[in-house]
């Protein structure tokens, strides 16, 4: 074929070809171009593909295509690919058995074959290089071959512009949820802002997020609109595989997949057709899946998809975790400050029940002397003894409850003589013969301050629940070292407990307990091991690392 002479009557005709309907998308480009070309030429039915700079394909037909026809051209598409191809344009015909023939022309764009157009017409009349006429028109082929050129070098315009719409529009979404990450830590309010705003880039219909629930084994999932929410086992449904598997899915016809699980769409009243879902995760930890339904021009998801919603899916998770992570904060501080108000209730108790009345008493015997010296001097000196007895007696209640609350040796003497100390001074008050014994070597280590006011803090707790509720005759501390562990446990041979019904039910008993002696363990690196059993007795064992 010669080469092309581009004049001005060819660019005004590609002028008007090419910018008349101001098409928005590839396919409406390609679709409009197809139908003009079909109809100049003229031709009665034309075929064409296009693949995108991004490797997508667009094939469109226009008019009947005979099986012969479709075969051919399917034989031609057969491995196509976007490639170099700096040499001119070559018009290909192929003879079809009706005595029309398949015109073949390559659509080109920057130097590169971008796809293919095919034209079914009436056999050649001539090799005269012009083509077919009809009501005066007339359209040659070196014409024919600069329009399907043009029409490759548009369309790749469109498509990297669309990308580029896309491209910023994620990063606007990317960007945006980022902020919101930053200065939102409500779990909910996050999610649906997510919930909203993905749809709108992928154009889906609908975001749905599930947070998995490790303790039941279930994925949570919140229905816009609606106040409750659905369950469903962790390993069912395709959004069960990809929280199973930790891999991400493109499934764009769920009723050809095994793993499709329809009960929340039927319940939601949600009919869904393809499906996008991929794992949130955090560190190595799958915390739940996110997922995007049915795309609004019933296109296929694609891998740019997959990439975006990961994005936001990672995002997610760390919104679940900071949000978890300030709630458990929350719940801390709001126990913290139970503990404190419990303390202090306990405080005032004491000093009421201890050393407030041994003050009143004390009170009253010094006014009590008082008479008896005018009345009854002999008898003073004996009553003066018995009041020195109760000022003693005050007073060590008074150093045996400020010891308690913060001994003021366990910094500069450790743990060992402090809690032989606290042992030597402990008493049941409710006045029964309950013993309390400390057994441990002479040469136990130190520790660091910090590590040990928590060590003696859990020991004075157990030794306190020990002595409420087990019913021993004796309690015994032990302090020894295993390997290169530090041990602390404090043992009883009391009527114990079912250890598995009590934490279960703390939520109910708004008690703290073991919950606090757990945490101050693993605030300091340490582990709380508790043995229970009804009429076993209890050991509360605290373990810590020395190196």
């Amino acid at each position: 074929m010669s080469p092309i002479a581009i004049n001005q009557r060819h660019l005004e005709t590609l002028s008007q070809l090419l910018i008349a309907g101001g098409h928005h998308g590839v396919s409406e480009l390609l679709a409009a171009s197809l139908e003009r070309l079909v109809s100049f030429w003229p031709a009665s039915a034309g075929a064409l593909l296009y693949v995108t700079p991004y490797g997508e394909t667009v094939r469109l037909t226009h008019g009947p295509l005979d099986e012969e026809a479709r075969t051919l051209i399917e034989q031609a598409r057969h491995g196509f690919g976007r490639r170099d191809d700096g040499s001119e344009p070559i018009v290909g015909s192929y003879s079809l058995d009706d005595g029309r023939d398949l015109i073949e022309l390559p659509l080109q764009s920057g130097g590169q074959g971008v796809g293919l157009l095919h034209l079914v017409v009436d056999g050649q009349d001539g090799q005269d290089g012009q083509s077919r006429t009809e009501g005066g028109n007339t359209l040659d082929e070196d014409l024919l071959v600069l329009l399907v050129r043009a029409i490759g070098g548009e369309a790749d315009k469109i498509a990297m512009l669309r990308r580029a719409e896309r491209d910023l529009r994620e990063l606007n979404l990317l960007y945006e949820i980022g902020q919101s990450l930053a200065v939102n830590l409500d779990l909910a309010s996050l999610l649906n802002d997510i919930k909203v705003r993905a749809p709108k880039v992928v154009g889906a219909e609908r975001c749905s997020i599930f947070i998995l629930d490790e303790a039941k084994n279930e994925l949570l999932l919140d229905i816009p609109g609606e106040l409750r929410q659905y369950r469903m086992p962790a390993d069912r449904g395709i959004a069960g595989w990809v929280a199973t598997h930790g891999v991400g899915q493109i499934v764009n016809d769920v009723e050809q997949d095994s793993r499709w699980y329809d009960a929340i769409g039927r319940e939601a009243d949600f009919v869904t057709r393809s499906i996008l879902c991929v794992p949130m995760r955090l560190k190595d930890r799958v915390v739940g899946v996110m997922q995007i339904l049915n795309t609004f021009d019933a296109r296929p998801f694609t891998d740019q998809d997959m990439q975006l919603l990961t994005t936001l899916a990672a995002q997610a998770a760390i919104a679940i975790e900071n949000a978890r992570l300030y709630q458990s904060l929350k719940q801390e501080h709001e126990r913290l400050l139970s503990k404190e108000a419990d303390v202090r209730h306990a405080i005032a108790r004491d000093l009421h029940d201890g050393p407030a009345q041994s003050v009143a008493a004390i009170s009253m015997n010094i006014e009590f002397i008082k008479k008896l010296y005018k009345a009854m001097p002999e008898r003073v000196p004996d009553e003066l003894d018995t009041l020195s007895e109760l000022v003693n007696k005050t007073t060590h209640d008074i150093r045996t409850l400020l010891f308690e609350l913060r001994p003021l040796g366990l910094e500069t003497q450790g743990l060992l003589i402090t809690l032989q100390q606290y042992v030597d001074r402990w008493r049941d008050p409710s006045g029964n013969a309950m013993r309390l014994r400390l057994e441990a070597p002479t040469n136990m280590p130190r520790l660091p301050s910090e590590k040990e006011a928590a060590a003696f803090i859990i020991v004075q707790e157990a030794v306190n629940n020990a002595r409420k509720h087990a019913r021993s005759d004796v309690i015994t501390v032990y302090l020894y070292t295993e390997e290169d562990t530090f041990v602390a446990s404090v043992r009883d041979r009391g009527k114990g407990f079912n250890l598995a019904a009590v934490e279960s039910s703390y939520n109910n008993r708004g008690s703290l307990g073991l919950l606090n002696m757990k945490e101050r363990a693993r605030l300091i690196g340490a582990d709380l091991r508790i043995r229970s059993d009804p009429g076993q007795g209890t050991t509360v064992e605290l373990r810590m690392p020395l190196s």
